[in-house]
């Protein structure tokens, strides 16, 4: 009879113990950043984001970075993350492959598009994307659409594939070091979003000094605020709360000011016809 008891206590215990670890589960999200800029660029700019989320939503937030864009649509698919701030042809590629959504749209410089811009080094000769070949070229990832799919859109033009046209092409994982990378010439050329080009010169950054923009995209969708799509309806609407009152909540309102971004709008999935468009034509067989 003792041992049944005891039995019973433990099991009783194991109970216990496995449903807080279920209930601090479901009271944490973990909101991921794409790796636009460096992660300690990222780091620095959304510290206060996040803990101001945490804050309204009563929620423990965890900010979560890859280095590889597909690294975080991994974890939005499988539900490890419930939202992300993303670029825009990584949203793209998880809505076709596993259903990922919009949730909000940040509204920076009254636009919510955004553009690609084609850089060389200050000092080169070359004054247009055509006069590239034979180059070294850097791309951001694989699936950015400014970093990646908008010079491959324009190879794409031209008729000829990045294999024949440049002489050598790397990843650098972020606009932040395509940009350095030019500016330091490990690279001829390369294509980075226009937000982070006009952040880093705000900031001063002294690498800008040291390109010059040859050519500028069509505008693009901007990069959004996406949703999981295995995220509780709850969930999602508390966020979506909470980003649409920041420019009302006086908190809320200097966070945004310090990320440049006027305030959260509710998505119009028409912004992301063009880069959804010319991203299909790109890789298309």
């Amino acid at each position: 009879m003792m041992i049944s008891l005891k039995k019973f206590i433990f099991v009783f215990l194991i109970l216990i113990f496995a449903a807080q670890a279920s209930t601090a589960q479901k009271e944490k999200i973990v909101f991921a950043i794409s790796p636009m800029a460096s992660p300690v660029s990222t780091l620095s700019s959304y510290s206060d984001f996040i803990s101001y989320l945490s804050e309204k939503t009563g929620t423990k937030i965890i900010l979560k970075q890859r280095r590889k864009y597909s690294e975080i649509n991994s974890l939005l698919e499988t539900g490890k993350a419930q939202f992300a701030l993303t670029c825009t042809g990584a949203f793209l590629d998880g809505k076709y492959k596993f259903g990922l959504e919009l949730l909000a749209v940040p509204v920076i410089d009254g636009r919510t598009s955004y553009n690609s811009y084609i850089i060389v080094n200050k000092k080169s000769k070359i004054e247009n994307f055509s006069q590239l070949p034979g180059k070294v070229f850097a791309f951001t990832d694989p699936l950015s659409l400014t970093g990646r799919l908008y010079p491959l859109s324009l190879l794409n033009t031209m008729g000829v594939k990045q294999e024949e046209f440049f002489r050598k092409t790397f990843y650098t994982s972020s606009h932040e070091k395509s940009i350095k990378s030019v500016a330091k010439g490990l690279a001829d050329g390369a294509a980075v979003d226009s937000l982070i080009f006009k952040n880093m010169m705000r900031m001063g950054n002294p690498a800008i000094e040291n390109v010059r923009i040859i050519k500028i995209s069509p505008p693009y969708g901007i990069p959004p605020v996406v949703v999981s799509p295995v995220t509780e309806k709850s969930t999602r609407e508390l966020m979506l709360t909470v980003l649409l009152k920041m420019p009302d909540d006086p908190a809320g309102k200097e966070i945004l000011k310090k990320l440049h971004i006027d305030r959260f709008v509710l998505p119009n999935p028409a912004f992301y016809n063009t880069a959804a468009k010319m991203r299909k034509a790109t890789l298309s067989p």
